[in-house]
């Protein structure tokens, strides 16, 4: 009995060294996807679009043991041209003509990314994953302006660290979900097609 014991245990212990070694670098790759239904809410008018990466820190998270062995989670680039393109895209099927926000344009929406954050945190027999994604967005309209972050998180658990697919997966939806918040502001559209 005791015999069997200590192979239980040695197995456990040799699936939890396999786990940490596996650790590597990872990077997210911005792939948001965004569900624009075809309207004419912009009537065609010409709407200057800009995206930018704002966050201070351009790291994204890391996965393991912060007081041993981990790794760093970083962004694919600093220039978010995923998330122009898609974003693009989607105002194009609410009806405006989109193109990129030179400064004389009176008609301006603004896309920060303004926080992205994964941890995947080690523990004894699991990972504690968290992952926050805020999104800000700035509409110009003459004389009008408005402003709103939008926010999405999302927690898990599971038994292996989460592979560089898994993180980028977990971002993207993240973002996607903060950027459809942002084109379904009535409040912000409003502004923008006025």
């Amino acid at each position: 009995m005791n015999a069997k014991y200590q192979v239980v245990l040695l197995v456990l212990s040799l699936g939890v060294a396999v786990q940490g070694c596996m650790l590597k670098s990872e990077t997210v790759h911005f792939a948001p996807k965004l569900e624009a239904r075809q309207t004419d809410v912009g009537k065609g008018t010409v709407l200057g679009l800009e995206v930018a990466d704002t966050r201070a820190d351009k790291k994204v998270g890391i996965v393991g043991d912060p007081k041993m062995k981990f790794i760093t989670v970083t962004a694919e680039d600093d220039s978010p041209s995923a998330v122009y393109k898609e974003a693009a895209n989607a105002l194009t099927k609410l009806g405006f003509k989109v193109e990129p926000a030179p400064d004389a344009t009176d008609r301006v929406l603004r896309l920060e990314l303004r926080e992205l954050q994964y941890e995947s945190i080690k523990q004894p027999f699991t990972f504690d994953s968290k992952a926050k994604v805020l999104v800000g967005a700035v509409a110009r309209n003459g004389g009008d302006r408005y402003e709103r972050t939008y926010e999405t998180e999302e927690t898990s658990t599971t038994g292996a660290p989460p592979s560089q697919s898994e993180i980028s997966q977990t971002i993207n939806r993240l973002l996607s979900a903060s950027l459809n918040d942002v084109l379904a502001d009535k409040q912000l559209m409003a502004i923008l097609a006025k």
